[in-house]
């Protein structure tokens, strides 16, 4: 669901535990990013991806953009959730003008959804011959419950904002984290990205900036807190500060061993991911694996994943992509954010050109 064109525009991610709008503009010297800000929501204002409080995220919304004094209205949204499909499927070739006119019945039974109930967009990845089916075609299919997408639209509107248009967040966090994802350098093989927010995990796997596969899965860093909490008795943010204590090798034992449990299962549902993708007939090896997120911090995750994947896993370094001087940001804060940034900044740059 990219959409192109325009010089400056405001990306908006709506995550489980925030809200974050990055303010990019583009210029004869590539991208600025001006401003980039971030406020906690309630929580159970956004669970799997989707809106339960809007009045709380309308609320949260509109506090962002006035204590970062973020001046432009127009915002991208991007949405990731169980009511997002995103499937990869062989057609018989048809012009792209009359495959836009038959979509929906060209997409029908693919997607598990009403396509009359979704909003649909695509993206044609090769065509090609066969001796049995003739001139086919691939194609990327995305289809999102429109109701769905409505909500997060009114949501935004609520808050004094002017929604131009609505990204999937995997897309979103590959454009910002990868310059292969970008189309910018030629790869060999496959990379994939891996978000880990605090509800949800998106993992994306492209070849040269052609999506080949995309998994979201409902889970990330507070389900380790979330477990945490339950299994010690104690309250979501004391189990929070045990979970990042163990950053200093000397936080609580039973808390270590329920997040390093907790890793161990969402380390295994990445790496089912990846194997689901690799047992494709078109899969190309993967060659790099970058990892970002809020999530992507809990204590061993990166560990855990190379010893998994036996691959190097690199985080991702988003504000490295953009000329970030202007937001004012220390060397310390842009640290501190970076992990949490991908999202709203590759929202931002999908508008603004790349």
């Amino acid at each position: 669901m990219a959409i192109a064109g325009g010089a400056q525009v405001v990306g908006l991610d709506i995550g489980t535990s925030a809200v974050r709008a990055a303010e990019v503009s583009s210029g004869k010297n590539g991208l600025t990013l001006s401003k980039f800000g971030q406020v906690a929501l309630p929580p159970g204002s956004v669970v799997d991806g989707e809106i339960r409080d809007a009045g709380s995220v309308s609320h949260a919304i509109s506090t962002l953009f006035k204590r970062h004094k973020i001046s432009s209205k127009k915002v991208v949204v991007g949405v990731a959730n169980q009511r997002v499909v995103v499937r990869q499927v062989d057609l018989p070739y048809l012009e792209e003008k009359d495959f836009r006119a038959s979509i929906k019945f060209q997409v029908a039974e693919h997607i598990p959804m009403p396509v009359d109930d979704a909003e649909i967009d695509y993206q044609i990845l090769a065509d090609y011959e066969t001796a049995e089916s003739g001139h086919m075609m691939r194609v990327l299919i995305v289809a999102a419950a429109t109701d769905m997408v409505e909500q997060f639209v009114d949501t935004v509107t609520a808050a004094g904002l002017r929604p131009t248009g609505v990204d999937l967040i995997p897309f979103a966090v590959a454009r910002a984290v990868s310059d292969a994802a970008r189309g910018e350098v030629g790869l060999d093989g496959a990379e994939a990205i891996v978000d880990v927010g605090a509800g949800v995990t998106n993992v994306l796997i492209h070849q040269n900036g052609e999506a080949q596969f995309v998994r979201i899965l409902l889970t990330g860093g507070d389900h380790a807190t979330s477990e945490i909490a339950e299994e010690m008795d104690i309250p979501f943010d004391e189990a929070e500060a045990h979970k990042l204590d163990l950053h200093t090798g000397a936080g609580d034992k039973q808390a270590a061993e329920i997040v390093a449990r907790c890793v161990g299962n969402l380390v295994q549902e990445i790496q089912g991911s990846l194997d689901y993708y690799l047992g494709l007939e078109e899969a190309q090896p993967i060659r790099s694996v970058l990892l970002t997120g809020g999530g992507s911090l809990t204590p061993g995750l990166g560990r855990a994943l190379e010893t998994s994947l036996d691959m190097d896993v690199f985080g991702a370094v988003p504000l490295q992509q953009v000329d970030a001087k202007k937001t004012g940001l220390s060397e310390g804060q842009i640290s501190q954010v970076e992990p949490v940034a991908a999202a709203a900044l590759g929202l931002a740059m999908g508008r603004a050109g790349r």
